[in-house]
C-alpha cells in the first residue's frame, strides 16, 4: 500500500493539472482593438478603451491577448497594420495569429451625449456573437461604468451590482402613481367643498 503511495500521489496531481489546463482551455483567447471615436481625443478613446479591457479581465471569461504580445506576434509575421479598429482588419489579425474572439468598437459623441457601440466576434465564422450598444449622456469623465457594464454583457454574466446601480435605469413611474400624493393632499379639501356646498342648497339655508 506505502509502496503505491507516491504512484497515487503522481496520478493524483496529473489528474488536478489536468483538470486546471482545461478550465484554462475552455476559455477562449480574446483580442480588443482599440475603438474608433468621433467627436472624442484620442487620450480619451485609449483611455475607455483601457477601462473596457481591465473589466474583461475582472470577467475572468477570456485569455486576454495584451497590446504588447499582440505587436509581438504581428511584428513575427511582418504585419504593418498595427493601428486596426474595423471588424475585418480586426478578424484578419485574430486568424494570422490563432486569435479566436476579438472585440471592436466606436464611440460617437454629440454634445453631451455618447453613443458606445461594440461587437464580440467569432474569428473562425467572421460573424458578430454579441452587439452591444450603450447610450450615455452627462459628462464624459463619468462615463466609466456605461463601458465596464459592456465587459459583462460581451461575457455573458451579470455585472457587479455597484456597476448596475449606476447605468441600469429605475422604472419608470406611473403617471396615476406619480400623483398619488396629491390625490391624498386633496381628498379633505373636496370633502369640505361637498360639504360646504350641501349646506347651502339645503331647505333651512333658505
Amino acid at each position: 500500500m506505502y509502496k503505491k503511495l507516491p504512484y497515487l500521489l503522481f496520478i493524483f496531481s496529473l489528474l488536478t493539472a489536468q483538470s486546471k489546463f482545461s478550465r484554462y482551455n475552455a476559455k477562449p483567447t480574446l483580442a480588443l482593438f482599440s475603438f474608433a471615436g468621433e467627436g472624442m481625443t484620442d487620450e480619451d478613446i485609449a483611455l475607455y478603451t483601457g477601462f473596457l479591457r481591465l473589466e474583461l479581465h475582472q470577467t475572468k471569461s477570456f485569455i486576454l491577448v495584451e497590446r504588447i504580445q499582440l505587436n509581438e506576434l504581428l511584428n513575427d509575421k511582418k504585419y504593418d497594420r498595427m493601428d486596426c479598429n474595423s471588424s475585418d482588419c480586426a478578424v484578419e489579425i485574430g486568424k494570422l495569429v490563432g486569435i479566436k474572439k476579438v472585440i471592436t468598437g466606436s464611440f460617437n459623441v454629440v454634445a453631451d451625449t455618447c453613443l458606445i457601440a461594440g461587437q464580440l466576434i467569432d474569428v473562425e465564422t467572421k460573424e458578430p456573437e454579441k452587439s452591444v450598444e450603450r447610450t450615455y449622456i452627462g459628462k464624459l469623465e463619468d462615463m466609466n461604468p456605461f463601458v465596464q457594464i459592456m465587459a459583462w454583457e460581451f461575457a455573458g454574466l451579470d455585472a457587479p451590482k455597484d456597476i448596475l446601480k449606476v447605468v441600469e435605469k429605475p422604472e419608470e413611474v406611473k403617471e396615476d402613481e406619480k400623483w398619488k400624493w396629491a390625490k391624498w393632499i386633496i381628498k379633505p379639501f373636496n370633502y369640505i367643498a361637498n360639504r360646504v356646498r350641501e349646506f347651502l342648497v339645503s331647505p333651512s339655508s333658505k
